[in-house]
Order: structure tokens, then C-alpha cells, then sequence
């Protein structure tokens, strides 16, 4: 019965987060709009894909054993949508911002963001939990962030931004401390 019911409320918390944060957010970049548009199934196969993910995930932590296929097919799905997030939602676009105190949250699309740009390097904090040191995390996610703000700006993607660097850096740390969480569950 808590199967079914972790079920239903993986659905709903699915269906919020999709239906409600993340197409909104990308529906706000006319390049990833109509790359959604080009797949009938787009938005139903990101809902399935986080419906699944927090699912199977409760199966796991109930069980306290993590499958490797779910780890290697939940890594595979997630590296391909932070590549899509990441390296084609501009075209062209070049800005460069270090001033920290540059923060705009006037709109709920910026508020959606900054939560978003938390919330997508949550699933990479916590693997670099699986097998690095604090100090490891630390350095690898620095590095990693700073190497994607750099080949956005670079290759016009996007903004080499302080609030970005922030925002993901926030999330790796969130993920670091949720698998560490983790490690202590499965043992």
C-alpha cells in the first residue's frame, strides 16, 4: 500500500513540477520551444521521466539497495536534458555578468529559474557524493560549473553568470548533503 501511495504522490509532485516549473520556464526560450514542439510526447515524457525517477527512487530507499540500471538509465536521461538545458536554449547569445548584486526576481519566470538552475544540479552534487571527499565535491562541481558558464559564453550559448555559478554550485551542495543522506539509508 506505500508503494501506491508514494505512487500517487510521485505522480502529482511529477505532474506540479513539469506542468507547472519546467515547461513554463522553457516555453520562455523560443528555441527550446520549438525543439519540444518537434516531439509530440515532450511534455509527457519529462512528466514520465520525473514520475519514474521519484518512484522507483522510493522503491529503492525502502528497500535500502540502489539498482544499478536505475542509476545508469536515471544518469543517462539526466545528463541529456542538463545538455539540452544548458547548450541550446540560445542562439547566438553573449553576456558576461560578476556583479553579485545584480539579482533580478521581479517575475515568477525569474523566480522559476533560479529555483530550476538550484534544482538541475541537484542529481550531480549527489553524484560526485558517491565517491568524492568534501573538498573533492567542491573542486570537481567548481570546476564543472565554471567549465559550462565558460563554453556558453564562449560559443555564444548564453551568460557567464555569478548567480548561475551560485545557484548550481547551491544545488551540487544540496546534492552532496542529500546523498550522503543516502549512503547513511543504504547501510
Amino acid at each position: 500500500m506505500k508503494k501506491v501511495i508514494a505512487g500517487i504522490g510521485s505522480l502529482l509532485l511529477s505532474y506540479g513540477v513539469v506542468y507547472y516549473l519546467v515547461l513554463p520556464t522553457l516555453f520562455n526560450y523560443p528555441r527550446l520551444e520549438r525543439m519540444t514542439q518537434r516531439f509530440e510526447f515532450t511534455d509527457e515524457a519529462l512528466w514520465m521521466f520525473v514520475f519514474l525517477s521519484l518512484w522507483l527512487f522510493y522503491w529503492q530507499w525502502v528497500q535500502r539497495k540502489f539498482w544499478n540500471i536505475y542509476l545508469y538509465l536515471f544518469y543517462s536521461c539526466y545528463f541529456l536534458l542538463l545538455f539540452i538545458m544548458l547548450f541550446t536554449k540560445a542562439r547566438a547569445y553573449h553576456s558576461f555578468n560578476l556583479n553579485p548584486f545584480e539579482l533580478y526576481l521581479n517575475t515568477a519566470q525569474q523566480v522559476s529559474e533560479l529555483i530550476l538552475n538550484i534544482g538541475y544540479f541537484i542529481p550531480l552534487g549527489c553524484l560526485y557524493g558517491f565517491r568524492a571527499s568534501k573538498t573533492e565535491a567542491v573542486v570537481i562541481a567548481l570546476t564543472t560549473i565554471l567549465g559550462i558558464e565558460t563554453i556558453q559564453y564562449v560559443f555564444y550559448l548564453g551568460t557567464f553568470d555569478i548567480w548561475d555559478i551560485i545557484t548550481n554550485f547551491i544545488g551540487c551542495v544540496i546534492g552532496y548533503q542529500l546523498c550522503g543522506l543516502i549512503k547513511r539509508r543504504m547501510t
